[in-house]
Parts: C-alpha cells; sequence; structure tokens
C-alpha cells in the first residue's frame, strides 16, 4: 500500500479500486485506529480473500472469515466499527 502524508489540506477520499492490483481485486476499504487504510481483496483467479493493514497481510478462505477478522479491529469509512 502507499501512504499519501498531507500538510494543511483535508485529504481526498480513499476508493477501493486504487487498492485493485497484482490478481487481487478489493471488494471493501476500511481504516484503523489511526485512519489508514486497510483493504479486503479478493484474488481473481483462486478464491482466497487477503485483508492488508500497513505492511501486513492476513490470508482467508471466505469473504465471512476476513470480516470476522476486521469485527472489532478496524473500523468503516465513517469511523464506525465494523
Amino acid at each position: 500500500m502507499r501512504f499519501n502524508f498531507f500538510y494543511g489540506l483535508k485529504p481526498m477520499k480513499h476508493r477501493a479500486e486504487d487498492f485493485s492490483r497484482k490478481g487481487y481485486e478489493c471488494n471493501l476499504l476500511l481504516q484503523n485506529k489511526s485512519g489508514q487504510p486497510v483493504a479486503v481483496s479478493r484474488n481473481k483467479e483462486l478464491c482466497i480473500w487477503k485483508v492488508e493493514c500497513n505492511f501486513s497481510c492476513v490470508y482467508f478462505s471466505t469473504f465471512e472469515e476476513a470480516l470476522a477478522y476486521c469485527k472489532g479491529r478496524f473500523f468503516d469509512a465513517d469511523g464506525k466499527a465494523v
């Protein structure tokens, strides 16, 4: 993931399409407690789901497992807990 730093201006909203790459399609975009983006992506060829936060990735076999991992850890775009 690439992080952008903004000084004095409001940052632009991230879109899920911005985090789709290398065979993975980002389906859900969340944020962590410090406001950095968290991407929940699906592999286009295999049925593998990936949760990316900072420099770490966690892989799951279903979307429900990925959401269960995100529950209580991350927030949606409005700042509400998942």
